[in-house]
């Protein structure tokens, strides 16, 4: 008989992580039960599994969190650890927890869906790319710091001062300090390319006005020829750019970084540099377009309002115009944004959403 439902207890937790070090992990990879702790949590008691007398055979992790968009607050979920075991699978598994996640989210009254997959699965059950955003690989000598900073790594005494960059951001996953830290050791994405992190902070007049959170390098794993990455960030430009300049002397040969389109600032810093653009990594579901519109109000407040014409479409009000678009178009507009439309929206949408392979990966 196959039982469908949520884990219940530590042992079934314990399963969980088995069946996706098996499916995820060699023997060089720390576990995925450390690297992702948010997606095995007990204590959160979100994610799904399918059970053969009382085995876990597939499994989707599931995790909660808040987005904050200027003033507003949107209720998101992710889902990760998607897996299967081999003996199992083309048997529908994955789809039937998709569906039973799908119905979670809505019931919890979250608005959107992160999936850090493309497989068309995926594609199939509603979800699309979203967003936008520019990749640069720099390399040791194309940029030039910024007078005035002392970069060191982060010290035991700076958690309220990387507290109070983390939430001046424009849009950011909700974290506390202890959140932070959690994820900071757990390194989710970092471990997938056997890498560690390292934070670096900008210093001036005794105060952290930048931080990075970078992936580096870890011989002892085997990832000594890896591109570092850059994670998360926050905090003044100038700032950061001094922090990435100075990152070549942890030992690292290249450092790839991926800004979103609204990290104006930053991106304008590296526009001498070669880029590529690109949409977010993974994919993306709108699961209830009206709760959306109302969560995204406060940051939609002064720009553009957004009203009901009828059950399948909406009209758009801004700068003395208006347009109607059905709920479909609506939907892309905001992930994806739409060149082809009037120019003022263009600095709307897509929405900006945080950087999804930063420490809140999933």
């Amino acid at each position: 008989m196959i039982d469908v439902r949520l884990l219940k207890s530590e042992l079934e937790y314990a399963q969980a992580i088995r069946l996706a070090d098996k499916v995820f992990r060699d023997e060089e990879h720390k576990s995925m039960g450390e690297a992702f702790p948010q997606v095995f949590s007990r204590e959160l008691n979100q994610s799904y599994g399918v059970f053969i007398k009382n085995e876990l055979v597939s499994y989707i992790g599931l995790v909660p969190s808040v987005i904050h968009l200027g003033d507003a607050e949107i209720q998101a979920y992710s889902i990760g650890a998607v897996c299967t075991d081999p003996d199992h699978r083309k048997k529908g598994f994955a789809s039937m927890l998709l569906k039973r996640v799908f119905t979670h989210v809505q019931r919890a009254d979250a608005s959107i869906l992160f999936v850090s997959g493309s497989l068309p699965m995926y594609i199939k059950a509603g979800c699309s790319f979203y967003g936008k955003l520019y990749k640069y690989e720099i390399n040791k000598g194309d940029l030039l710091g910024t007078e005035g900073y002392l970069v060191r790594e982060l010290s035991p005494f700076d958690w309220f001062y990387l507290r109070k960059l983390l939430q001046a951001r424009p849009v950011y996953f909700e974290q506390s300090i202890y959140d932070f830290s959690v994820l900071y050791k757990a390194a989710g994405f970092a471990s997938i390319h056997k890498m560690k992190h390292k934070i670096v902070v900008a210093e001036s007049e005794n105060e952290i006005k930048g931080f990075v959170v970078l992936a580096v390098p870890n011989s002892s794993l085997g990832s000594g020829d890896q591109l570092a990455r850059v994670i998360e960030w926050g905090g003044e430009p100038q700032a950061i750019q001094t922090i990435l300049v100075n990152s070549f002397q942890c030992g690292i040969k290249s450092l790839k970084c991926s800004f979103p389109i609204h990290e104006k600032e930053i991106n304008k810093i590296l526009n001498s540099l070669e880029k590529t653009d690109a949409p977010y990594p993974g994919t993306i579901k709108i699961t209830n377009l009206d709760l959306l519109l109302k969560q995204a109000e406060p940051f939609f407040r002064g720009k553009v309002k957004i009203v009901d014409v009828d059950n399948s479409s909406k009209k758009l009000i801004f700068n003395q115009k208006s347009i109607i678009l059905d709920n479909v178009s609506l939907e892309k507009l905001i992930l994806q944004g739409d060149p082809n439309l009037d120019g003022y929206l263009n600095d709307i949408f897509p929405i900006p959403l945080p950087f999804p392979e930063g420490l809140n990966y999933v």
